[in-house]
């Protein structure tokens, strides 16, 4: 079959085994996205290492005391080991000297062990029940039948209910902890909270991708989220919305090549859209690069369009024609940057060439008075407002002339009364 034919017949839900993977997946995936935002905010990340690792003995546990691989059963008993970690992290930090990442350390390695030893005393015991148990490990979500899709779904509409009720409180303890405390708000419920998120989220996830990749799948989503919003119901719903795709695409692929393993592969999604996320956001590192160069080049021209009207302002000649030798003369700049300043203004149609001189049109005219109008206003609220004496001002001026917005230009209007001069007795131009 074509790979259009298996995209047709996997999104088809003909399938009852794919069906299952798919939407166990995506209920996963879309859960440990959502409390992967309060975990990062909370600087938990390496708490959901412990918890994943501390997981398996309880899933052991659970195993050996009902002799069955019962989703509730077993994650029970992964919750109630995850539980148990998160305790003995706080424990161990408060009543000794131990610092917690090396209490997270500790409790991950000797729990995890347990659970490796646990494990094989299983596997040598003889219960034909224990087959697949060790796909914790690395997680196998082809598994995942009908009755793990009720547990999942119970479990996360646990996660989807108390994020909504305690939003604000979440909102409030992890960005104001100060005005918790003011408030009354109870803080050790908070992180008591997202502990149990932390719990529940992982309990339920290791059966898609294991205990090794786990911590991947809570904080790669949220942290992808971040280059896209500041905004944090926002950035939950984005998290979310990545490890829901990533989770489905990575079933896909498994189904496309059965050789190849689900879990890992949702995990090389997430990181797919986190790489692309961190190039291509609005925060991105490309973005950035890309919004300083377009500064740099309107710095550039605005200088030079500054120029060519101050010295028509000077010799009270706006509309005469200008040399190269007289603006760099006029002003220090290099041959470069001038001839780059004097291209982007003509491509914009603010400045014209006739000769060997550069005129401005009457656009350029109108936006050269707009800069130099936003130089000498602000120059006289820093004079004026901030106490700042006039030898002093000019810096800031040269700066905030590239970028005030319009609206910002008329508060400040509004504020100086349209003044007709600045600190240095220079004329204010306004439009005619």
């Amino acid at each position: 079959m074509s790979v259009w034919n298996d995209f047709i017949y996997f999104f088809s839900f003909q399938d009852a085994n794919i069906t299952n993977v798919l939407f166990g997946t995506l209920l996963l995936g879309f859960t440990c996205g959502i409390v992967g935002v309060l975990v990062v905010l909370n600087k938990k990340a390496l708490i959901v290492d412990a918890v994943s690792h501390s997981i398996l003995p309880g899933i052991c546990i659970g195993f050996m005391l009902s002799g069955i691989k019962s989703p509730v059963y077993l994650i029970s008993g992964g919750m109630a080991a995850g539980a148990l970690s998160v305790f003995l992290v706080d424990w161990i930090s408060k009543k000794s000297r131990i610092k917690k990442d090396a209490a997270i350390a500790i409790t991950l390695s000797v729990l995890f062990s347990v659970g490796v030893i646990l494990l094989n005393i299983i596997q040598h015991s003889g219960n034909s029940n224990q087959s697949g148990l060790s796909d914790f490990l690395f997680g196998k979500a082809a598994t995942i039948i009908r009755s793990d899709l009720y547990v999942f779904g119970v479990m996360c509409a646990i996660v989807l209910v108390i994020i909504p009720l305690f939003y604000q409180h979440f909102k409030i303890a992890l960005f104001d902890s100060g005005f918790a405390k003011t408030i009354g708000l109870n803080e050790k419920l908070i992180q008591s909270l997202i502990s149990g998120l932390i719990i529940i989220s992982t309990a339920i996830g290791i059966q898609t991708v294991g205990i090794i990749l786990m911590s991947a799948l809570i904080i790669t989503p949220a942290s992808s989220a971040f280059f896209w919003t500041n905004n944090f119901k926002k950035s939950i719903i984005i998290s979310g919305v990545f490890a829901a795709i990533s989770s489905v695409l990575g079933v896909f692929v498994s189904y496309l090549s059965p050789d190849m393993p689900t879990g890992p592969w949702i995990i090389v999604m997430l990181s797919t859209i986190a790489i692309l996320s961190s190039f291509f956001s609005k925060k991105g590192i490309l973005t950035k690069r890309i919004k300083s160069i377009e500064n740099s080049r309107k710095m550039i021209s605005d200088n030079v369009l500054k120029a060519v009207y101050k010295l028509g302002e000077k010799q009270n000649k706006i509309n005469e024609g200008r040399s190269i030798i007289e603006i760099k003369n006029f002003r220090p700049i290099s041959s470069k940057e001038l001839a780059k300043g004097l291209r982007i203004l003509k491509g914009k149609g603010l400045i014209f060439e006739k000769g060997l001189k550069w005129t401005l049109s009457e656009r350029g005219i109108v936006e050269a008075k707009r800069i130099i109008r936003i130089h000498r206003l602000w120059e006289l609220y820093m004079e004026k407002f901030m106490q700042i004496p006039s030898d002093h001002v000019h810096e800031s001026a040269e700066s905030i002339e590239h970028i005030m917005t319009p609206e910002l230009e008329t508060e400040l209007l509004q504020i100086l009364g349209k003044p007709k001069s600045d600190p240095h007795q220079q004329k204010i131009p306004y439009e005619d």
